[in-house]
């Protein structure tokens, strides 16, 4: 798990980057709900990355280079544990507690909040003994929470386009959306770019709600909107949780009255240009295209890490092989590592792949694809110099 977090560590992060710019410089030409529909190519990226390499490859002939693991390699079980991996869990975990009990929170919030369901409000709204509010939460109905002066802080006109703000974010699934990003943030939560990226997603949700709420809105409900905005900023929520939608703070807020002046529907083009963008560009990263790349030129290996021989294949007496196919970018990386053939199957595949994906090769400024080894973990160690011929009977003639 770890290794494909860290694979797609550097596209996401280009990929993050370029959303973050295109939320600062392009909300005027584009729109909030342009914008806002292109953080999904977050989760489309991660998908094209984790499909890529399962799609079936063609196994050319060739050459296959062999190398030794002799039992001097048995790692000690101490050795097997991946502090690296732990580590991750860890801030999985407190990440995955922090929103537990933000919905456990807004749960317990909704509960002890006054329904209102003998008023004109829906039965799902009720009112808060204090100042949080207004905000949506929920999993499979929606709950809206609503401050406890909200019938006298704003009029009818802004009580309705409230509610039906918290409730656009609902019909559009912005509430699962979130789940989602959240998920994703506690997976990359090593990542500084993903915590201000999920920051900036929520912004550019908020701006897009508000567009799709005002589009067919007169002006007389543009300018009610804008002051029940205002009103929100001061009058902050007494707690906010990452599973509710909070109005924001001032600089946000002048920003979202300021897009209310202006009406731009979704780009549907940008949008889909944008998501075949990513996907090609995903594949092509996965599966680097050689051009005018030689097969019959020989790779040098100046750095190999020796695969530790399973323990309890040591114990039971167990040798094998593993083949490998892979290959080698323009600075010698090994990557695309994939187990070819293996016997017996899955004793050693695990190891071998570890070993390999650090090998590095002479660095030739070209990809140099589909590369073959055969590491042959072997009880009996041969000595070194000693020439070493496989045997192999010779197929019957029909």
């Amino acid at each position: 798990m770890t290794d494909y977090l860290l694979h797609v560590s550097v596209p996401l992060s280009l990929l993050l980057i370029i959303l973050l710019l295109a939320q600062q410089y392009l909300l005027k030409p584009l729109g909030a709900r342009t914008l806002y529909a292109l953080w999904v190519a977050v989760p489309l990226l991660l998908l094209c990355a984790a499909i890529t390499p399962l799609l079936p490859k063609v196994i050319e002939a060739g050459a296959i280079l062999r190398y030794q693991v002799g039992i001097q390699q048995v790692a000690a079980a101490a050795d097997d544990i991946n502090w690296l991996f732990w580590l991750w869990l860890s801030g999985v975990m407190l990440c995955s507690g922090f929103l537990l009990l933000s919905y456990i929170s807004s749960r317990a919030q909704f509960n002890r909040a006054v329904p209102l369901s003998g008023s004109i409000m829906p039965a799902y709204c009720r009112q808060a003994d204090n100042s949080s509010g207004p905000y949506i939460t929920g999993l499979i109905t929606p709950r809206i929470v609503l401050p406890h002066d909200f019938f006298s802080r704003f009029d009818a006109t802004q009580q309705q386009l409230i509610l039906q703000h918290e409730l656009t974010h609902w019909r559009r699934g912005d509430l699962h959306l979130n789940y989602l990003a959240l998920v994703l943030v506690s997976l990359f939560w090593f990542n500084p770019l993903v915590w201000l990226a999920y920051r900036q997603y929520r912004h550019a949700q908020e701006l897009a709600c508000d567009a799709l709420v005002t589009k067919d809105a007169s002006k007389a409900e543009r300018i009610a909107y804008g002051y029940a905005l205002l009103s929100s900023t001061q009058q902050p929520s007494a707690n906010w949780w990452p599973l509710t939608h909070h109005y924001g703070d001032f600089n946000t807020m002048k920003q979202r009255i300021t897009q209310l002046q202006r009406q731009q529907g979704i780009s549907k083009t940008a949008v889909l240009a944008v998501m075949a963008l990513v996907v090609s560009a995903t594949v092509l990263l996965q599966q680097p295209v050689m051009a005018g790349v030689s097969k019959t030129q020989q790779l040098a290996a100046v750095m190999r890490i020796e695969p530790r021989y399973p323990i309890q294949a040591a114990e039971q007496g167990i040798s094998g092989y593993v083949q490998i196919k892979f290959d080698v970018d323009a600075q010698g990386k090994v990557s695309n590592a994939s187990v070819v053939k293996s016997s017996p199957e899955k004793v050693f595949d695990k190891e071998a792949l570890r070993a390999l994906e650090q090998w590095q090769y002479t660095a030739t400024g070209k990809v140099h694809k589909d590369q073959f080894v055969q590491l042959d973990f072997e009880l009996d160690i041969v000595q070194a110099g000693i020439e070493r011929v496989s045997v192999t009977p010779a197929a019957k003639k029909g």
